[in-house]
């Protein structure tokens, strides 16, 4: 392995990585609330042949830029609608991403690091989990990743990377907003400043061509959503989903301010841990005073990503993600002497996430999904009844379904739950059903009762409700989510036998 990679170290990579990342991802199932989103969206906006405007619901959804969803588009295009087209472009960028990390690192350092690199982060917990995630972070950090390396190439080594730079960080842009221009320029001007203050490069960026191909590719999108969507995009998505994002917790509780020094402990793993004896021994080695320029700017990338994120309102445990990229570089010079052991671990590590890609993932994906009572109510004669979904609701149920479910809700929690000016309750985008107008509904209704937190069992009611002659006429079917059951649904297996 090690003499292949060393010959064809690319082909090694997209070999070796696309099998762990994209293996198994058919028995993982699509799961709320996060990746049920993007899917349901993608989903609509190919059915209704509208590739600009993100819709939900029959709605307009401004939550994410258009990137994303047109990678799922051309996935779903070329593959059909599943779980595994879904989780197709999270896999692909992935291994895009260790890619560029491999040719970086042999540009600034050598094949033996870039080595070593590729394997700490593509084994890494977190990189492997949003490698098979229906998720913009991989892609995020593909596009971030490529600003940051192309500026320093940029500035060591030939300017025309920095044309690099402005178009990777346009495609940022696309696919996470703002954030994607703003958070890497923040990191490369500390870096200018901290280099005894090189004012003198900035009028050599290519700034006037650079940001012509920036806007080039970042504004056509944004222009067409305002021209076609007005106020309502610029205050749902700049405001709610960017500036409300920063200065408002979108869950009610800022967070404490080493919650992503735990994500980087856990999503680092197991090389976090593993690096941690190294960097006692080498602590003196360490210092500010003897960093070279290269460590210094991979260290103000990692370090403005975390402290930009610690200091936003809202937490998210994928957006101090981009760090991973500087980090395992850092890492790596550390690891240099040791690749036989890196391999060795790595090898180990990517034998465990198999082992949890198939007897874990699908059944703890079963479990936050809605897919057993989609798929159930897809095939279903329902005609022209309502499908509505009692207390807790599950977007994937719609998606599985094929069916615009509905939420069943009071008039007042309805009327209390409406999207409002820059406020959260503009996520609110779900279609809503009133308890009070149920009696209006003459052919019936498909309810669904999900299950208590006290039942075990984990049974969902989907109820058939007719009205025969004036009189109420209900047919019950338990959906059962037990882990036996799971099983059972996804291998055959009965473990009841």
């Amino acid at each position: 392995m090690q003499t292949f990679l060393k010959k064809h170290p690319y082909i090694a990579i997209i070999i070796s990585f696309g099998i762990l990342f994209l293996i198994g991802n058919n028995l993982a199932a699509v799961t709320d609330t996060t990746e049920s989103n993007y899917v349901l969206t993608a989903k609509e906006m190919l059915t209704s042949g509208d590739f600009f405007s993100p819709v939900i619901f029959g709605n307009y959804w401004y939550d994410k830029p258009i990137f994303y969803y047109w990678e799922l588009l051309l996935s779903f295009s070329l593959f059909g609608i599943s779980e595994w087209s879904s989780r197709l472009p999270g896999g692909v960028f992935a291994v895009a991403s260790l890619c560029y990390l491999y040719w970086f690192a042999s540009k600034v350092y050598d094949r033996k690091i870039a080595t070593v690199a590729v394997i700490l982060l593509g084994t890494s917990f977190e990189f492997w989990f949003l490698s098979k995630s229906i998720i913009t972070d991989l892609s995020l950090f593909l596009f971030m990743s490529v600003t940051i390396g192309s500026f320093y190439l940029g500035y060591r080594k030939n300017r025309h990377y920095y044309f690099l730079c402005y178009a990777a960080s346009a495609l940022a842009v696309l696919t996470k907003g703002p954030i994607g221009l703003l958070l890497p320029g923040l990191a490369i001007f500390i870096f200018l400043i901290l280099r005894k203050k090189d004012y003198k490069e900035i009028a050599h960026v290519h700034m006037l061509s650079g940001f012509a191909i920036f806007l080039l590719l970042a504004l056509p999108w944004y222009g067409y959503m305002y021209l076609v969507h007005g106020s309502d995009f610029l205050l749902n998505f700049f405001g709610v989903h960017n500036f409300l994002r920063a200065t408002v917790s979108e869950h009610g509780n800022a967070g404490q301010w080493w919650y992503y020094i735990m994500i980087y402990l856990v999503g680092f793993c197991p090389w976090s841990f593993i690096a941690l004896p190294l960097f006692w021994k080498k602590r003196k080695a360490l210092t500010l005073k003897h960093m070279d320029e290269l460590t210094e700017y991979l260290l103000i990338w990692a370090v403005t990503v975390i402290i930009a994120f610690t200091l936003m309102a809202t937490k998210y445990t994928t957006y101090t993600f981009p760090s991973l990229f500087a980090i395992s570089l850092l890492l790596a010079k550390l690891f240099r002497e040791k690749t036989y052991f890196v391999m060795k671990v790595g090898g180990i590590t990517a034998a465990v996430y198999l082992v949890l890609t198939f007897a874990v993932v699908p059944p703890v994906t079963y479990m936050t999904s809605g897919k057993g009572v989609g798929n159930y109510i897809a095939q279903m004669n329902i005609g022209d009844k309502k499908v509505i979904y009692e207390r807790k609701y599950r977007i994937s149920t719609a998606f599985y379904s094929g069916y615009p479910i509905e939420s069943l809700s009071s008039m007042k929690e309805i009327e209390n739950s409406r999207p409002g000016t820059l406020s959260w309750d503009a996520k609110n985008v779900m279609p809503f059903y009133a308890k009070e107008k149920l009696n209006e509904l003459k052919d019936g209704y498909i309810l669904i009762i999900p299950p208590n937190r006290s039942d075990v069992k984990g049974i969902t009611k989907v109820v058939d409700i007719s009205y025969r002659e004036g009189k109420e006429v209900k047919k019950v079917h338990e959906l059962s989510c037990t882990v036996g059951s799971i099983f059972k649904e996804i291998y055959g297996i009965d473990f009841s036998n």
